[in-house]
């Protein structure tokens, strides 16, 4: 087999064979005739990134494939894998689903199928490389063990990995159980796949295919989000009685998390729950929906119509009293940071621990411009100890108030950095520390470079 790249996309000859990713849309066009006329499933229209190839011989269409972007659980391969549930979640794009696969009645002979997948998978990472701007690493897909045996598959290296339990996504919101389990295939696209796969850092060649801000998801365990519904009972619910399709407690579990983790978009947020599972939701206090046995989450406009009617100072002191009792006590290295969520939602401002970015406590703000006043009322909560902490943040909270907060009346000390825009405090401030060396130890564990006015 000989690799030849060219600008758009890769093609590799491998015998009389040549694979061929498709860019155009009339050629797009004939491969989903040809699937409509001939595959048993029809074509396919896949969300997020795909590739449509094609084998051809003697100018011949003798081969079609589609990849498109991969399941979003499975057990087994993610057990194979090596992966947990957070790292599945950042580097899932790095699986790519062989999702049909067709050689045409004219064109089929013995042995034909597997020669296509094992010319195709060679080609296949410098083509999704040349259209997506990363690589894949490993490719699955799916056989029915009623319809065939795979046979093709195996004879091209696929490895058979385990069974699916039997359930096809539905709409976007749930999984519906069709009691037909498929054989789930592995290929690895590379010698090294699964060490690559759980390398902690990517190549170059792979890291644009980590997914931004999954590993930020929540990773609360099941007796944390019952904790918090819990907690989140005491948030006085806006919405009237009548109409209401989902409980209060639920909706802010799916909220909260996100917004601890710094989310600024609310379609993010609301992500955050599709991501739960139907046991997930039922366990929550979620609703089923009339007739089904399924657990709706909700929708974007739900949230954002809840959020907006919704008292966000006593959803914050909820979650900060909450947070409080999981850490027990606040870190001794904190930071404030404030973050506006989008859609004019507000903003939150978060002291968050340093070395993780975990949040230890939140104070709502009607908007960016309103981050001070809400710091200075979260420094000042009772739920907040700052005792032997230091408190670090951006020279927006360069201010008198906020250091005499910190020092005098909360026993902690801080590091807060000074812009230009405050020419008198840059020049003392330099002037006092000249020649000194701040964050070196110090006799006294609690000292730091800077303190407040007298």
């Amino acid at each position: 087999m000989k690799p030849t790249h060219s600008r758009c996309a890769p093609t590799l000859t491998h015998g009389p064979l040549t694979l061929r990713a498709l860019t155009d849309a009339t050629e797009r066009q004939r491969f989903d005739a040809l699937l409509e006329a001939e595959h048993f499933l029809g074509p396919r229209f896949p969300a997020g990134d795909r590739l449509y190839q094609v084998a051809e011989q003697d100018g011949q269409w003798v081969g079609l494939l589609l990849w498109c972007a991969p399941a979003l659980h499975l057990k087994d391969r993610d057990a194979w894998i090596g992966w947990d549930r957070l790292t599945g979640a950042q580097r899932l794009k790095l699986v790519v689903n062989n999702a049909r696969f067709l050689v045409p009645a004219a064109a089929r002979r013995p042995n034909l199928a597997s020669q296509i997948l094992a010319a195709a998978t060679a080609v296949l990472p410098d083509q999704w490389h040349a259209q997506h701007g990363y690589a894949p690493l490993l490719a699955e897909t799916f056989t029915d063990p009623e319809a065939h045996a795979g046979t093709c598959y195996k004879a091209a290296g696929w490895i058979p990995v385990g069974q699916t339990v039997g359930f096809a996504r539905h709409r976007c919101d749930f999984f519906a159980f069709h009691d037909h389990p498929k054989r789930l295939w592995l290929k690895p696209l590379d010698p090294r796949a699964r060490e690559k796969l759980c390398a902690p850092e990517l190549s170059e060649r792979h890291a644009p295919a980590l997914t931004v801000g999954a590993a930020a998801r929540c990773a609360l365990n099941a007796a944390q989000r019952h904790s918090l519904k819990d907690a989140l009972r005491q948030v006085p619910d806006p919405r009237r009685k009548q109409g209401q399709r989902y409980p209060l407690a639920p909706c802010l579990v799916v909220v909260a998390p996100g917004l601890l983790a710094g989310k600024v978009d609310l379609a993010e947020i609301q992500r955050f729950g599709t991501r739960l599972s139907q046991a997930q939701r039922r366990a929550l206090g979620f609703w089923v929906k009339k007739g089904t046995r399924f657990y709706p989450a909700p929708t974007y406009n739900v949230l954002r119509d809840l959020l907006i009617a919704l008292d966000l100072d006593a959803l914050a002191d909820v979650l900060t009293r909450w947070l409080q009792s999981q850490a027990g006590r606040l870190p001794a290295s904190l930071a404030l940071d404030g973050k506006t969520i989008r859609d004019h939602l507000g903003c939150l401002v978060r002291l968050v621990e340093h070395e993780d970015g975990a949040p230890v406590a939140v104070r709502a703000a009607p908007n960016k411009g309103h981050e001070l006043p809400a710091a200075q009322k979260l420094l000042r909560s009772d739920a907040v100890n700052l005792a032997g902490c230091v408190v670090t943040a951006d020279p927006l909270h360069c201010q008198i108030e906020t250091a005499q907060i910190i020092t005098q009346e909360k026993g902690g000390d801080y590091v807060l950095g000074v812009k230009d825009n405050q020419p008198t405090v840059r020049a003392n401030t330099e002037k006092k520390l000249a020649g000194a060396t701040p964050l070196l130890p110090r006799p006294n564990p609690t000292a730091v470079a800077l303190k407040p006015a007298p």
